[in-house]
């Protein structure tokens, strides 16, 4: 009996970890259709993985010290132009998501403008990172994973609240491959 009860605990907590929500640019784009009832009007898309970035790296210069964003393994980023408003007159809020398996950081709401930040730790560090931003007709996604530092989050959330989706995305393209 004791090792069936050791047998089930390992399944349960394989199984609710693999319930974390799942970000990718087309999940991305199935929550602002859900939420807007239209597709994104344009859509910029790009996902880069650890053979990418290693690759990046290199051509910069070379070593993890090429990248201000030190530890970052994977990176993806979208951008899309959606209708400023639902059908019901709602904006877009992703502060409304159902979300599992990840910590919100950053969860703010104003007016025709929402942000989310999540992370998911391991060891000490942040492994992922996930930023969610509307505002007006722009929204933009972002997923770095890796060894990422505590402290962006928090810079992430704020530098979208000041420089809004346009900024935020010029911003990231810009330090993630960016020569030091």
């Amino acid at each position: 009996m004791r090792p069936s009860r050791c047998l089930l605990t390992i399944v349960l907590g394989l199984a609710v970890a693999g319930c974390a929500t799942s970000f990718s640019p087309q999940r991305v784009r199935s929550e602002i259709a859900a939420q807007t009832g239209a597709d994104p009007q344009y859509v910029f898309e790009i996902q880069l993985g650890r053979v990418t970035m290693r690759t990046i790296r290199t051509a910069l210069g070379g070593g993890a010290s090429a990248l201000p964003l030190a530890g970052l393994t994977g990176f993806d980023l979208a951008f899309y132009d959606v209708p400023a408003s639902s059908p019901q007159g709602a904006a877009l809020d992703f502060t409304r998501m159902a979300i599992r398996g990840w910590e919100p950081v950053v969860r703010a709401r104003q007016p025709g403008r929402s942000t989310l930040v999540l992370v998911r730790e391991g060891g000490g560090a942040i492994d992922d990172l996930v930023l969610l931003g509307a505002a007006g007709s722009s929204v933009i996604y972002a997923r770095l994973r890796g060894t990422l530092s505590p402290e962006l989050p928090r810079a992430l959330g704020d530098a979208f609240q000041t420089r809004g989706p346009e900024g935020l995305r010029d911003e990231l393209v810009r330090e993630v491959i960016r020569q030091r």
